[in-house]
């Protein structure tokens, strides 16, 4: 069974998916655009027309997260646009960060976690503050309702089952918990003690 991880090349949890991935034989595909610095090896360069594909989404999300993509940078839009592919391509979206007090997830990993769960995709969602796994449930199919804490959608689960196309996001600020918990994700999933 070969896994393919859909990554945004970013430093922290989207790097620590990949190299930890690669010990797994997982295949990284590192969405990216150009003038986007990443590290990753696996870069793949997204076009004008896919960011603009990517925006669609990013507006859709924004609907939820009522956040200002007004006063949003070019650049960032574009980081934004990119995590739509990651989106787009995985079966499951496993995401590491943190909640913000509203309840939603916070930063760039929120956005691809409302366009994932905008669309249908399983999301597991890791709070490094509180150190414990989440994954998202819809209550009663409504989205402008269903919000990203307990109990709106988003309940407490042990380490989460690993699928074959998965997105591996999450904060550029990974802390102890957070690596733990990629380490532990595919330590679980690929059988080692």
């Amino acid at each position: 069974m070969d896994y393919y991880n859909y990554s945004g090349g970013a430093e922290g949890s989207d790097t620590l998916f990949e190299l930890e991935g690669e010990k797994y034989g997982v295949k990284t595909k590192a969405y990216s655009f150009y003038g986007h610095n990443t590290k990753s090896k696996n870069r793949w360069n997204l076009t004008n027309e896919q960011l603009e594909e990517g925006l669609r989404y990013v507006e859709v999300a924004n609907k939820t997260l009522n956040r200002n993509i007004t006063s949003i940078s070019t650049y960032v839009k574009k980081l934004l646009c990119r995590n739509w592919y990651q989106v787009k391509n995985a079966d499951c979206i496993y995401a590491i960060g943190e909640f913000k007090s509203d309840g939603t997830v916070d930063g760039g990993t929120g956005w691809a976690v409302q366009m994932a769960i905008d669309n249908n995709k399983p999301v597991y969602f890791f709070d490094q503050k509180k150190n414990t796994w989440y994954e998202y449930r819809q209550a009663f199919g409504n989205l402008q309702t269903d919000r990203f804490s307990e109990p709106g959608g988003f309940y407490e689960v042990s380490t989460p089952p690993l699928t074959e196309n998965f997105a591996g996001v999450g904060t550029r600020n990974l802390n102890e918990n957070g690596k733990r918990a990629i380490i532990e994700l595919y330590r679980v999933n690929f059988n080692e003690p």
